[in-house]
């Protein structure tokens, strides 16, 4: 069983990757089939990949991934920049000597960025929750790492009501299970406000979270510790200070995991 599990798991971060090569579709809908109005790649001689894009307030996109082609390290935070047709406007990297990656994007209400990932060239850890704040030309205002001795990541993040962040992702640092879920509240300047680990025994992973209306936050991945079935979506409600309001498991006999939540127009 735990076998499995890893192997889903493996396969699932491959699936990330495959699915992100800095290939970009953007797809007009008619009727029941959709239509690509442009399709862009974007890197250099070596590997290259995009796990995030955001439309941006002047129409245009913004990407971030990883690069191995760029940069000071043996992979970089990849952070390209495009107009309303998928034209590069611009492009940056982040990093030091190691490897560091980039897994979600965000533009922020002054309009600048947010890029949260993974980092194994700066922290306390062998990899730790990288955090980038930018200017709207991609320039670094601030950095931030996150994490224990071990193995830290973060797959989403989101700018908060009060100007800070939420992050969420997963950690093998802290928490009582093989990998727990890890969300990290921060300020506007990322100082933490607080952090909470969610699971059990096994392998949990979050891999998006939003604040809801009510000021506390959803966040959605991927259980090994609860359900009945060999791994389940996992849905965690909190409150303002991330204490669990409840948690929900779906799947039936295979093995399921959520990527997205958003919160809807009624409420739920």
């Amino acid at each position: 069983m735990e076998n499995k599990r890893r192997k889903r798991f493996r396969w699932s971060k491959t699936l990330v990757s495959v699915a992100g090569l800095l290939l970009i579709s953007i797809f007009l809908p008619t009727y029941c089939t959709a239509e690509a109005t442009f399709e862009k790649t974007y890197g250099g001689a070596d590997w290259d990949e995009g796990h995030s894009v955001q439309p941006t307030s002047d129409g245009g996109y913004v990407i971030a991934g990883w690069t191995a082609s760029f940069g000071a390290g043996y992979g970089d935070v990849y952070l390209v920049r495009t107009d309303l047709s998928g034209d590069i406007l611009w492009t940056k990297t982040y990093g030091g000597a190691d490897s560091d990656l980039g897994y979600s994007v965000r533009q922020t209400a002054d309009g600048g960025y947010m890029i949260a990932g993974r980092t194994r060239s700066f922290g306390s850890g062998n990899w730790d929750v990288y955090l980038i704040k930018t200017d709207s030309s991609g320039d670094t205002l601030w950095t931030r790492t996150y994490g224990g001795p071990n193995r830290d990541l973060a797959y989403c993040v989101r700018q908060t009501l009060d100007g800070g962040y939420i992050v969420a992702g997963w950690t093998d640092s802290f928490g009582s299970g093989k990998l727990d879920v890890y969300l990290i509240k921060t300020n506007s300047l990322g100082d933490t406000v607080w952090t909470k680990t969610f699971g059990g025994y096994d392998w949990d992973v979050s891999l998006c979270v939003q604040q809801t209306s009510d000021g506390g936050y959803i966040a959605v991945g991927y259980t090994g510790s609860f359900g009945g079935h060999m791994g389940d979506a996992y849905l965690i409600k909190t409150d303002s200070l991330g204490d669990t309001l409840w948690t929900k498991t779906y799947g039936l006999y295979g093995d399921e995991g959520g990527h997205s939540v958003q919160q809807t127009s009624d409420g739920g």
